[in-house]
């Protein structure tokens, strides 16, 4: 037996795991965001897969945290798959290493690979023609990690950025939780209840018919993207740009990773 861990807000993340997951003899796809809620997080698979993508440099906190209580004792082959927009790992390998070490235990194979970047507080979300091209790429390089994991082969991406985006992800996880209060809906909220259910750590409450922010937000920006009226803020600058989620994963399945 062999598990796939993964945490995801656009897909990206999980359509790697599931890709992964089918190419793969006897692999379970485990959702982060429903397992890290376990009083009893020990792995029972002698080959461990971790899928999630770049926040801030580094690891999500709630993947950080969940690695954190992770028992992996019986556990002898274990690599992990960064998804970002620049398409580098930050230093989130080198996170998930030393969390390893505490249990003495070692990654094994560690991958970064470019999927379309959605982190619209920042920038627009790449056109259409871009979005294909790095998804025919990204098909390409999972095919590369793919023949590594099936011979469990010892090999992990260089991460020359490692020291700074250990600083810039210590600071982003301390501070992740409160960042949803630059997150509003605007008039164009119809009160589809969509972000409250597709939240993976149930932060937003519906109140008088309109979401509410509790303070406990992993920044995955799943309430934004998915809404259907667009109408999930962050900040100013969101307004008029593209909204983002992989076009083969479907919401209910976003939905189901808590």
């Amino acid at each position: 037996m062999q598990s796939i861990y993964y945490f995801s807000g656009t897909g990206n993340s999980l359509y790697i795991a599931k890709k992964l997951a089918e190419n793969l003899d006897d692999c379970e796809l485990i959702p982060v965001a429903k397992a890290w809620k376990e009083d009893d997080l020990t792995s029972k698979s002698e080959k461990i897969g971790l899928v999630f993508p770049l926040y801030y440099y580094g690891l999500p906190a709630i993947v950080y945290d969940f690695l954190d209580k992770f028992d992996l004792n019986s556990t002898e082959y274990i690599y992990a798959i960064v998804t970002s927009g620049a398409g580098g790992s930050g230093a989130a390998l080198s996170q998930v290493k030393k969390l390893l070490k505490k249990q003495s235990k070692t990654l094994n194979a560690g991958f970064s690979i470019k999927m379309p970047a959605n982190y619209i507080p920042l920038y627009d979300v790449p056109s259409e023609e871009k979005r294909l091209n790095t998804f025919e790429k990204s098909e390409e390089k999972l095919d590369k990690c793919l023949e590594i994991i099936k011979a469990e082969e010892n090999k992990i991406k260089r991460e020359p950025a490692k020291l700074i985006g250990k600083v810039a992800n210590l600071y982003f996880r301390k501070k992740v939780n409160r960042k949803d209060k630059k997150l509003f809906a605007d008039e164009k909220c119809n009160s589809c209840e969509i972000c409250e259910k597709i939240c993976p750590v149930n932060n937003i409450n519906m109140v008088d018919g309109k979401p509410q922010w509790q303070h406990h937000c992993q920044l995955c920006l799943a309430c934004l993207h998915f809404c259907p009226q667009e109408a999930i803020q962050y900040g100013k600058r969101t307004s008029k740009r593209r909204r983002y989620h992989h076009p083969q994963i479907k919401i209910n399945e976003i939905i189901n990773q808590k």
